[in-house]
């Protein structure tokens, strides 16, 4: 049986932010499916941007690029350099924690988004909702761009 979708947010991530992560939503409970989709027109029907940049002359879409050699350091381990990623937890400032390899955010989830996500949340992960763009901590000085997002739920 389909999933019965409701509209949790249309969001605009910007690429550039005050912290490293974009606040979506201040809570999301936990037992519950979501859905993230790169939106490429707005409501008038006019394109929106659908790439961004992670560096000067470097521009890539949400599903990120490949870089060779690998970079490391980013914020997900688990999504290309320039991806669009989430995480259900924390705070704006958060960063990975290398002293724990196995689990950098400690209890926080964080997945990538790309141009589409669907997760599941268990009854314990609800928290703040967050996006942003994989990068290393100083290199989000040089971002610019922004994509739009629908966020969209389902209780399980």
């Amino acid at each position: 049986m389909e999933p019965s979708w409701k509209v949790l947010k249309s969001f605009k991530v910007e690429a550039r932010t005050a912290g490293f992560w974009n606040l979506v939503s201040d809570y999301v409970p936990g037992s519950r499916l979501l859905r993230f989709r790169l939106i490429d027109q707005d409501a008038q029907g006019q394109p929106l941007p659908t790439s961004w940049s992670p560096d000067n002359n470097v521009h890539c879409g949400a599903d990120g690029k490949g870089v060779t050699p690998a970079k490391t350091g980013l914020l997900s381990g688990g999504a290309s350099y320039g991806a669009l990623i989430g995480k259900i937890g924390g705070s704006s400032a958060d960063v990975p924690d290398s002293s724990q390899p196995t689990t950098p955010y400690g209890s926080k989830k964080v997945f990538a988004v790309g141009s589409y996500c669907v997760l599941s949340l268990g009854a314990t992960e609800g928290g703040p909702l967050f996006l942003a763009m994989n990068d290393c901590p100083d290199g989000f000085a040089n971002h610019s761009g922004a994509l739009s997002v629908l966020v969209e739920e389902c209780g399980t």
